[in-house]
C-alpha cells in the first residue's frame, strides 16, 4: 500500500459546544452504514482536512444548492406560471417558516456557532487511498469478495473507493483499519481526496483517522488541539467555501 508520514497538521470545523475530538461512535458493519460517513468503521473516525479551505468546504457541502434544487423549483415554477427566481423566494419563505434549512443558504448563527480547529496528529502513517499502489492491494486481498456479493463492480478503481457508496467505502475502510505495517504498526487512517477538488493553494487532502485508543477507553488517541479561532464573516477561507457552493450566508 501507498502510505504518507506524519505527523500532520490538519483543520477541522466543529461546533464549540461539542468540540472537534468527539466523532459519532459507529456500530457493527451489520447495521445500515449509508447514514454513516465515507470511511468510517466500528468505533469512531475523526475527519479532518490538509487545508482551512477543504475543511469549510467539506463542512458546507450540505447546504449547496444542487441541480435536484434547481429542478424541482424550475418544474413548480412552469406550473405556477411564475419566474424561477419569484418561485424560489417563496419556497425560501415557507422553509424558513417551518424552522427548515433552506437550500443554498446558511444563518449567520452556523458560523457564529463554530471554530476551526487545527489539530496535531502524532508520528505514523497514513493509507493514500487514492494511490495505485493501494487500488493493487485492495483488488487482490477483497475486490473479489465485494464483487461477488454484489457491492463492487468487476475491477475496483478510484471512482469506488472515493465515491458515495457506504456499503463499499465503509468496508473497505474496515479492511484497511485492521492492516498492520511492516514496523508492526497499525496505520493512523486514510487520506483522501475531497470530492469538491481543491481550492486555493491547498491539494484538497482529507484524513480520516480511526481513534483505536479512545476506542478501548484510553485517553491519548494521538491527536490534540493547537489552535482554535472563529470564522468571521469575511474569513478568506469561508468565502471561498461559499462562492465554489454558491451558498448565500
Amino acid at each position: 500500500m501507498a502510505l504518507v508520514k506524519g505527523p500532520l497538521t490538519a483543520y477541522r470545523v466543529a461546533k464549540e459546544s461539542y468540540g472537534p475530538l468527539n466523532p459519532q461512535e459507529r456500530g457493527s458493519l451489520g447495521e445500515d452504514r449509508s447514514g454513516w460517513y465515507r470511511f468510517d468503521t466500528p468505533g469512531r473516525t475523526l475527519y479532518a482536512s490538509a487545508d482551512p479551505e477543504s475543511a469549510i468546504i467539506e463542512a458546507l457541502s450540505w447546504a449547496r444548492m444542487t441541480h435536484g434544487h434547481r429542478t424541482y423549483l424550475a418544474k413548480t415554477a412552469r406550473f405556477m406560471g411564475l419566474p424561477v427566481g419569484q418561485m424560489r423566494r417563496i419556497v425560501e419563505e415557507e422553509w424558513s417558516a417551518n424552522s427548515s434549512m433552506v437550500p443554498g443558504r446558511i444563518p449567520a448563527n452556523w458560523r457564529e456557532g463554530r471554530l476551526l480547529y487545527t489539530l496535531q496528529f502524532g508520528a505514523g502513517r497514513w493509507i493514500d487511498i487514492a494511490h495505485a499502489a493501494t487500488l493493487t492491494v485492495l483488488n487482490d486481498s477483497i475486490g473479489r469478495e465485494l464483487h461477488d456479493d454484489g457491492v463492487l463492480p468487476e475491477s475496483l478503481t478510484l471512482s469506488e473507493v472515493t465515491g458515495g457508496d457506504r456499503r463499499s467505502t465503509t468496508l473497505l475502510a474496515a479492511y484497511l483499519r485492521e492492516q498492520v505495517l511492516e514496523d508492526g504498526t497499525y496505520p493512523l487512517g486514510i487520506r483522501f481526496p475531497s470530492k469538491h477538488g481543491s481550492a486555493g493553494a491547498g491539494q484538497g487532502h482529507c484524513y480520516a483517522f480511526w481513534m483505536r485508543r479512545r476506542d478501548v477507553g484510553l485517553d491519548d488517541d494521538m491527536v490534540s488541539v493547537s489552535h482554535a479561532g472563529g470564522i468571521a464573516v469575511n474569513h478568506p477561507a469561508d468565502q471561498t467555501a461559499l462562492t465554489l457552493h454558491g451558498i448565500q450566508s
